[in-house]
């Protein structure tokens, strides 16, 4: 039988002294929570949700190198698109020197002076495509979409996120930008630099007749392409910045601590602490007390 009037043995303070370790195991453990705000900052914590939290950062990280991919191909479609609007925009003015080339009453010398500014017009046209060239590579390629040698490659790039047997993507997993439609563009660009050479009412009229409207059929389908595969890629990006907060929250609710109910908890353990230290304090003087038996 435990004897509760001894020097040697105090149940009391053991208890005391168990109560107050647990409180300031739980007291760790909401600090780290306050300190982090993670519910589940480890293994150790929960190592199931926290295995869960980490394949789904994998995930979001997947989805980061995949935006990347995406905007960097975007970047070289709004770039062509934008020459590809500098070329339209100096259209007009190649039509007008055609068109004043074309007259009766323009005299020789005036269509050689309209001719040369026609070359200068479509070398300036030319010019923009040149510069939307070769400053990007995908696939292993220099990005150069109104080339017509060598460097005229399409352009892909994938969308799709790989999620175990799973796939987060759109139809096919790839957008891919076709160099046809911006190459038949540079092509006609060559044309007319050509036929500007040739200062006569003549080969004006044949231009303004037929190559004039096969040209401007080129620019708006290059125009259209070009737009819409910025907005596909738009909205690809759009569709990949939405699944990346779907799983950010998931991730959350598997990890994340609430910092209201953890400030509750932490001030009632913080009092419990102050119980507990004194709880023991008090089990400590029993054996001061049996000193009383021997006055």
């Amino acid at each position: 039988m435990v004897a509760f009037n001894s020097i040697y043995t105090n149940p009391a303070a053991y208890t005391a002294l168990q109560s107050l370790n647990r409180v300031n195991r739980d007291l760790d453990i909401s600090q780290n929570r306050v300190a982090s705000g993670l519910r589940v900052a480890s293994a150790l914590d929960n190592a199931s949700s926290f295995a869960i939290a980490q394949g789904l950062r994998g995930e979001v990280k997947a989805i980061d190198a995949l935006q990347i991919s995406i905007a960097k191909v975007k970047g070289v479609v709004d770039y062509t698109l934008a020459a590809a609007e500098g070329i339209g925009d100096l259209t007009g003015q190649i039509r007008a020197k055609f068109q004043e080339m074309a007259s009766q009453t323009a005299t020789a010398s005036q269509r050689t002076a309209l001719g040369q500014e026609i070359h200068d017009l479509v070398s300036q046209a030319r010019g923009l495509a040149k510069q939307a060239a070769n400053k990007d590579e995908v696939n292993g390629n220099l990005v150069d979409l109104f080339s017509v040698g060598g460097g005229a490659n399409d352009v892909t790039v994938s969308t799709g996120v790989i999620f175990g047997n799973a796939s987060a993507a759109r139809a096919g997993g790839e957008i891919t930008i076709t160099h046809d439609d911006t190459v038949a563009l540079f092509t006609h660009l060559i044309s007319f630099s050509n036929s500007g050479t040739t200062a006569t009412a003549a080969r004006a009229n044949s231009v303004l007749t037929n190559q004039f409207a096969t040209y401007e059929t080129a620019l708006g389908n290059a125009l259209g392409m070009l737009a819409a595969k910025s907005g596909e890629l738009q909205g690809q990006q759009d569709f990949l910045v939405a699944l990346k907060a779907t799983r950010e929250e998931v991730i959350g609710t598997y990890v994340d601590a609430d910092l209201a109910t953890e400030s509750a908890r932490l001030t009632a353990l913080q009092v419990q602490q102050q119980l507990a230290v004194q709880a023991i304090g008090i089990a400590n003087q029993r054996p001061q007390s049996l000193l009383g038996l021997f006055r």
